[in-house]
């Protein structure tokens, strides 16, 4: 169907009712016909009552915001015509509403209707990329990724690392079979690098961005990618070579002067660094991201002083920035002036940094005989921000017990628990707390949180690892923590949890298996005990004992290691 017609048509109606008489003098007799309308048959092209009576209502229901029915009106006719013109009105109202899932309906049906356009295409690539939806993204992504006008390898390369690797790899073969006939395309050679970075295979990434390179010389995003890696590799000083020649020739790049800078810190050059942030800052004095930033990266590399004043200077041009405020809190507290790094702290009285704000103040109050100002901060603090009181509630909570407080953390969790019966954070928080003293409490916890959340693998492993602990239930507990390691398959604790269980089950061979894997992600003493125990049990002493004796040189007072140490010495 022709876009213009019904669009004339509706014109047509509007003017023709504008000109309509209400000369009520005369009137004619008429006589109403009570016979059934014809069969509505959709013809490619042609108009029919149903089509014009929907595309109608769905325009006055646009105009008077009811959105939804616009929507589906349009969807409806779309399904029913296949006219890509409808299929594209109904996609940008789906646009305009933010509704995904209805702009992918439409920009299906718009493809499907005009196979030469590659706008739905791209529509569709992106919000499916975006979405992490990547295997119903690579259909659409195969005849865009052929169009060197198209952006859909700078869409794959802006999701690369969020790909899983066998999907990477089928992504790979596609760009690769169109880079045999278009090895031109530095966009192409950039997402290939990516992907194979996706696969770990980092030589393969390195030769795909030295052959875009050698195409596009000190192309930015190529050489960005090429000094990240080189700087994985700790090859500094080439790395610092390249990004110099490429900023000289791209002044305009923050992200290549961002990357030069961090290379002349980690190289050691930190007053050339230091020049370099302060010529950038004057040249874009109203990017005060780009100069919190620079504040942030002189921090992490202990220029202190030059951190300081940089926050200094930042602050006078954006006074109310709370993040300002706890940076400088964080120097002062780092020279150790409590006071000052406590007035800067409580500056902050909002935005992402507030609870941690709060948190390091009770840092500082370290010492129960702050009980009293540390209850007033948090207090204060609540009314500030009631959204965050579960969070602040579960600071002061841990304070109470850093300071053998326990019972009035208790008091204060189940006070707020019984104002919010559903609030899960709280009633895991409290769980954890009734431990080692009260395990029966914390097991009904845990049981709770799990009526309220059934599926959250951080309840099913904790129910399941302290069943392992505390009961004799082993099945369940298997059961339980085998669901949390479907859900989080490289998760440190969960893979300890089902190796712990799996021991405790007479099956040794596979917790080994488990527990190797959670020591390999995250070697914290208690998984350090419990492959001590594990592999003491298949025979391997020396091994256990040299690990054992490895930890408790740096933790020798570390109860886990402690109880690991007397359990083999009676085996």
């Amino acid at each position: 169907m022709n876009k213009l017609l019904w669009v004339f048509l509706l014109a047509l109606l509007i003017s023709g009712c504008s000109g309509l008489t209400h000369d009520t003098a005369e009137r004619q007799p008429f006589e109403i016909l009570d016979s059934p309308l014809p069969e509505v048959r959709y013809e490619q092209g042609q108009l029919n009552r149903d089509i014009l009576v929907d595309l109608l209502t769905a325009e006055m229901s646009g105009h008077i915001g009811l959105y939804d029915d616009a929507l589906g009106l349009y969807l409806n006719q779309a399904r029913s015509t296949r006219d890509a013109a409808v299929a594209e009105r109904a996609t940008r109202i789906a646009q305009f509403m933010r509704n995904s899932e209805a702009v992918l309906t439409g920009a299906k049906l718009w493809a499907d209707a005009a196979p030469e356009q590659q706008e739905p295409r791209e529509l569709l690539a992106g919000i499916l990329l975006h979405e992490g939806r990547f295997n119903e993204a690579l259909p659409w992504l195969e005849t865009l990724l052929s169009d060197e006008e198209s952006d859909a390898a700078l869409l794959i390369s802006s999701q690369a690392e969020t790909i899983d690797p066998t999907t990477a790899s089928r992504y790979l073969e596609l760009i690769e079979r169109i880079l045999a006939e278009q090895p031109q395309r530095t966009d192409l050679h950039l997402a290939t690098g990516l992907l194979f970075l996706r696969i770990d295979e980092s030589d393969a990434a390195m030769r795909a961005f030295d052959r875009g390179l050698a195409i596009e010389p000190y192309q930015p995003q190529l050489v960005m990618q090429k000094v990240e890696l080189l700087r994985q590799r700790n090859e500094i000083t080439p790395a610092l070579q390249l990004i110099n020649r490429a900023a000289l020739r791209h002044p305009e790049s923050n992200q290549l002067q961002i990357q030069q800078a961090q290379l002349l810190m980690l190289s050691g050059q930190f007053q050339r660094a230091e020049q370099l942030m302060t010529t950038l800052i004057e040249e874009r004095r109203r990017d005060t991201q780009l100069h919190l930033y620079f504040a942030l990266l002189l921090l992490d590399h202990e220029q202190y002083e030059s951190s300081r004043a940089m926050l200094e200077s930042l602050k006078l041009k954006s006074p109310d920035n709370p993040e300002i405020d706890f940076y400088l809190g964080h120097l002062a507290q780092q020279r150790g002036d409590r006071e000052l790094a406590l007035s800067y702290y409580s500056a902050v009285e909002q935005g992402n940094t507030f609870l941690q704000a709060r948190a390091r103040m009770l840092e500082l109050l370290n010492d129960p005989a702050y009980q009293a100002r540390v209850e007033n901060t948090i207090n204060k603090a609540i009314t500030l921000q009631p959204g965050l009181r579960t969070g602040l509630v579960i600071v002061l909570a841990e304070w109470y017990r850093t300071h053998d407080l326990k019972p009035l953390a208790l008091d204060r969790l189940s006070n707020e628990i019984s104002k919010s019966p559903t609030d899960t954070r709280l009633i895991y928080t409290r769980a954890l707390f009734y431990e080692p003293e009260n395990p029966d409490k914390t097991l009904s916890d845990l049981q709770r949180v799990l009526e309220i959340e059934p599926d959250n693998p951080v309840f099913l492993n904790a129910l399941g690892y302290t069943l392992t602990i505390h009961t004799d239930d082993y099945e369940t507990a298997h059961s339980l923590i085998s669901r949390a390691l479907e859900q989080q398959p490289n998760d440190a604790a969960t893979l300890d949890s089902m190796g712990w269980v799996l021991f405790k089950l007479d099956r040794a061979e596979e917790a080994l298996f488990f527990l190797q894997r959670a020591y390999d992600l995250f070697p914290d003493p208690e998984v350090v005990a419990h492959l001590v125990r594990v592999l003491h049990h298949l025979g391997r002493a020396d091994d256990a004992q040299a690990l054992l004796e490895d930890y408790l040189t740096k933790m020798p007072d570390d109860r886990h290691l402690l109880d690991a140490l007397e359990r083999i010495g009676v085996e």
